[in-house]
């Protein structure tokens, strides 16, 4: 039995395996020959390949070379260090000396030969070319209302340099100029600037191409620039000018130093030591008491200083004028800083005032039975004084500079200052505050409890008054009605006879007047 099953397993193993092979040989049988056009078409596939390799292959050969030429070119511009440049046409030569022209006028014309550019001038002098000259530019704020202290510094320390030195005399010449925000706001939007103030030396230029105004200050160089303006001195730019232009023998002269404090301060010492020594040696040592005119003035004084904010000048070095566009400006637009010109100003008129009021204290004081004057000239002296220094004049003055005191504040300080009046905000009268305020107060722990009991209040408030009151005050109030009804009915006659009897009595006048016409 098993060696039957072992036939017949032999047996179905070669059956499937010819029946495999059948279907395998018909198929080999069956696939088609290669003809000569597909060959072909194969063959001209492969040329094609290979004709775009060599091309890319040529292409990328081709950059390398062009790279290397490239860098060869810079190579040789940095050994030499001069650009090369194009030979000025003649319209190229009348534009610079056009624009060297202008700016020798402007800088003439200029206070301390600073010039002040806007956006026009600094388009057509500064940013296209060409150009044969060198400018030393701050982009600066001086305006008030921008309260830049680096600003002025700059500002300042700019015009040591120019005072110092003539720098029209260089050949190229060398213009210091300055292009403030207020007059040419485009350009600093263009510029991008991050922060101001900003120092640039901008060199000559024989390139002809108007570029746009980022792209020609992005293309001076580092060196050029001077980045730490808020520590900036005279002799930083001047060094800085050494450096990258034709003027070498730049000479800052160094300020002398201030005599006269020391000079005050031995002055000072000097007569405290000789008070205290004659106080010394006399017998009653307060007899300097007596002297009341010197300690009035020195009151007077400290008044001023005191009412002008003078510590505050000390403690922050403010400036002593602002100022924009060459016009100087004594007080400091805002709040939170002054000049010195404007406290001064200030403490004047407070004294102003306060002198007043002295006065007039003075003269309520006075006895009015005075001898009269013997001689004539006492007499004119006497009347003289009294028209000048009259009380009614003295107080007229005082009103007078209070009023302008007022003035200063109102319009250099704060324009909602309004001379002291009160004036409503649109804030409080709008809806919305309202809203806002009621809504703020509901949160709090006070407004919680008082907005509680008052609905607890006005519960309880309206259901007494529907439980007890109401029903009494309807009747009270039906009882007046009628009332009043009835007396109105009860007058009403009345009242009609008393006008039908003042109409007859109207009338017969009337008539009589007519019989006597």
């Amino acid at each position: 039995m098993r060696q039957y099953t072992l036939r017949n397993s032999t047996l179905m193993a070669l059956l499937c395996l010819l029946l495999l092979a059948v279907p395998l040989e018909a198929k080999s049988s069956k696939s088609k020959p290669i003809t000569k056009a597909k060959a072909r078409e194969m063959r001209d596939k492969r040329k094609m390949a290979a004709k775009r390799k060599k091309k890319e292959l040529r292409r990328a050969e081709r950059k390398v070379r062009v790279q290397e030429r490239i860098s060869e070119k810079k190579r040789e511009k940095k050994k030499s260090g001069k650009k090369r440049t194009k030979p000025l046409t003649s319209k190229g030569l009348a534009a610079v000396k056009s624009k060297l022209s202008y700016m020798t006028k402007k800088a003439q014309s200029a206070t301390d030969s600073i010039i002040s550019l806007n956006g026009k001038e600094y388009v057509k002098y500064i940013n296209n070319g060409p150009r044969s000259y060198y400018t030393m530019l701050v982009y600066t704020a001086l305006g008030s209302e921008y309260k830049c202290s680096i600003c002025h510094h700059v500002h300042k320390e700019m015009t040591k340099l120019s005072k110092a030195v003539n720098f029209s005399q260089f050949d190229p010449p060398i213009f210091l100029a300055y292009i403030d925000y207020e007059g040419a706001s485009k350009v600093f939007q263009e510029l991008q600037f991050r922060h101001i103030p900003e120092v640039v030396l901008v060199p000559p230029t024989n390139n002809t191409k108007k570029l746009p105004l980022l792209t020609m200050f992005n293309k001076i160089p580092g060196q050029y620039k001077l980045r730490s303006a808020g520590r900036t001195t005279v002799d930083d730019l001047a060094n800085m000018i050494m450096s990258n232009s034709p003027a070498t023998d730049i000479n800052i002269p160094k300020p002398t130093p201030k005599v006269y404090k020391y000079v005050g301060l031995a002055a000072v010492s000097l007569i405290a030591l000789y008070l205290l020594v004659t106080g010394l040696c006399f017998k009653n040592v307060f007899k300097y008491r007596e002297y009341r005119t010197p300690y009035l003035l020195l009151v007077l004084v400290f008044y001023a200083w005191c009412a002008g904010a003078g510590m505050y000048n000390i403690i922050r070095t403010t400036q002593w004028y602002g100022g924009r566009g060459g016009s100087p400006e004594y007080f400091y637009r805002g709040m939170g800083s002054q000049y010195v010109y404007g406290s001064l100003i200030v403490g004047a008129t407070n004294l102003g005032i306060g002198l007043s009021i002295i006065l007039l204290n003075s003269w309520a004081l006075t006895d009015a039975s005075e001898k009269e004057a013997s001689s004539l000239l006492r007499k004119l002296w006497r009347f003289a004084f009294r028209l000048v220094f009259n009380p009614w004049l003295v107080m007229a003055l005082a009103v007078y500079i209070w009023w302008q005191l007022l003035g200063i504040y109102t319009s250099k300080k704060n324009g909602e200052y309004n001379y002291g009046a009160i004036r409503d905000h649109e804030l409080f009268d709008s809806e919305k505050f309202y809203k806002d305020s009621v809504r703020w107060f509901k949160r709090t722990l006070v407004g919680k409890s008082a907005f509680r009991m008052y609905r607890k209040g006005s519960r309880m408030f309206w259901r007494f008054f529907r439980n007890n009151l109401e029903a009494s005050l309807n009747a009270n109030w039906a009882a007046a009605v009628s009332s009043f009804w009835a007396f109105y009915g009860s007058t009403k006659p009345k009242v009609m006879d008393k006008l039908a009897d003042l109409q007859n009595a109207v009338d017969t006048y009337v008539l009589r007047e007519k019989d006597e016409l």
